[in-house]
This record gives structure tokens, sequence and C-alpha cells, in this order.
């Protein structure tokens, strides 16, 4: 069984939980050690429990919690590209226990495997990860200015595919951004725009059965906005991907724990659900 909850993902920062065959690891650390805390405690879980933390490149909303994650856990696996790493220590982040990931090559992991492959972005060495346990595959693929025959080759079988979603064209061209900044992030080595993501998903193989929109712009972008950038994609896929889930991440709010792979059943499946969904309505109310 895998899957993955994201703590929050946005411009501001990422990070998310990846469950790989009963064992847990981070995704990225954008959001600050506290948050990263208050999220485990609510899954009865705490730092002790991380098996490892994967790290896609070294941009600041990826990596901000890094340093005092590492000062809490000094002996947690590091994985990430050796171009990521040197990145990292440039930025006097050291990792006591680094394991290399290298583009096309499978790291084995405890009942689960991962593939690092590449990505356009203008980070040293950034990764997109295809994680696989026995015949259910997750991919993801965030911060890529745009979409390449390999990032469509890893997830064109996914059972679980998380796709970056980071702007709208007519918000980005109106926000507050600096000229500078919107050139980058239009930029082949930029973000994807919402319609890039219709250029991964009519590309795949079979229908997923969940789909995480992710790194979402707060400001130029909505989830409504993404939703009807979706239109026309659903209009001429007929009913083909109605039976697919689909989740947006929220920048300041904890998503939904997706799985793939359980062999629960189903009601258990849906009470699983409904006490995640209480659980985030609780923590919301009460900021």
């Amino acid at each position: 069984m895998i899957g993955i909850t994201f703590i929050g993902s946005g411009s501001k920062g990422n990070c998310a939980l990846l469950e790989l065959s009963g064992r847990y690891y981070l995704l990225d650390a954008g959001l600050s050690c506290k948050r990263v805390k208050e999220y485990l405690e609510d899954r009865s879980l705490g730092f002790e429990d991380l098996s490892g933390i994967f790290i896609t490149h070294e941009h600041e909303d990826h990596i901000r919690g890094l340093r005092v994650l590492l000062s809490r856990r000094a002996d947690l696996p590091v994985y990430c590209t050796r171009g990521t790493m040197c990145a990292l220590n440039s930025k006097n982040i050291e990792a006591a226990n680094y394991v290399e990931l290298m583009y096309g090559k499978t790291l084995e992991l405890d009942r689960c495997s991962c593939l690092p492959f590449k990505v356009p972005h203008d980070a040293t060495e950034p990764a997109g990860l295809r994680f696989s346990s026995s015949d259910r595959v997750m991919c993801l693929a965030t911060d890529l200015g745009h979409v390449t025959p390999e990032v469509v080759d890893h997830m064109k079988d996914a059972d679980l595919v998380c796709i970056e979603s980071n702007y709208d064209e007519d918000m980005l061209r109106g926000c507050s951004y600096p000229i500078w900044l919107k050139r980058r992030i239009r930029s082949p080595m930029g973000h994807l725009p919402n319609e890039g993501v219709r250029g991964i998903l009519s590309r795949m193989n079979k229908v997923p059965e969940i789909v995480v929109l992710m790194h979402v712009s707060q400001e130029s972008n909505t989830p409504e906005l993404i939703k009807e950038s979706l239109e026309p994609f659903f209009a001429n896929s007929g009913a083909r991907f109605k039976t697919a889930h689909f989740s947006i991440t929220e920048q300041d709010s904890y998503g939904e724990r997706l799985m793939v792979g359980s062999r629960l059943p189903e009601s258990l499946k849906q009470s699983l659900l409904l006490q995640d969904t209480a659980r985030q309505s609780s923590r919301s109310a009460a900021r």
C-alpha cells in the first residue's frame, strides 16, 4: 500500500507525508518543523517514526524546515540527487546520512522501490519520483516548466499521480509579481500552468485512481480556475476519467490521506476518509 498526504503545498512551502509499504517518509521540507511536528502528532506519529526524507530540489519553498528537522533527527536519511546535495551544502545544510538518487537508477527501499527521473526546472539537479510497491505505482512531478516525454513516460501508467498546477496565465499577468519573476515562472524551466496538466492526463495509458494537483500559487491561481481549465479535457475524454478521484492541495491546510493498493474493505476506507476530513475541519476551525 502506498500513498501521500500533503501537509501543505504552494508557493510558500511544500511538504508531504509518504506512506510506502508501512514506512513513513517526508517529501520535501518547505514548511516549518513545528507545523510538520503538529501534523505528525495528529496522526499519532513523531519524528522518530520517519524512515527518511526525499528532497526534490534545493529551492527555499522545498527545504525551509530541513535544517531544524535534521537537528532533531541527525540520523535521518536524506534522499536526493548529488546536485541537490551540493546545493544544500552551499546553503550550510549538511546531511549525516545522505543517500544519492540518480536519474534512471532504481533505489530499493523496504518492500518498495524509487525511480528518480529528470524534470525541467531551474534548480541544480531536480528530480521527479516514481514509487512502486507490488503492482501499484505513485508518481510525483513538481516544479516543472514544461511537460517532457520523460515525465509522461513515468506518469502514464501510475495509479496515483501528483502533478504541479501552479498558475493561471491571466492571473499571473495581472498579479503583483515583478516582471522578472513572471518571466521565470513562464519559462520552460519554471512552473507548469493549469493547462499543462492536460498534457499529462491526455497521454495516460490508463485512468489513475487518484490525481493530485499541487504547488498551487496563492498569487496567480485558484482551485476554481484549476477545475475550469480541466473542463475541456473532461468534455473531450467522455466518461473515461469519471472514476478518478481528483484532489487539489492547499497551502495552509492538510490534504486528504490518499492511498492506493489497500486491501481494506470499502466501508473501512470511507470511515478513515471521514476521520481525516473531520480532523482537517477541526484544525481549520481552531485556526
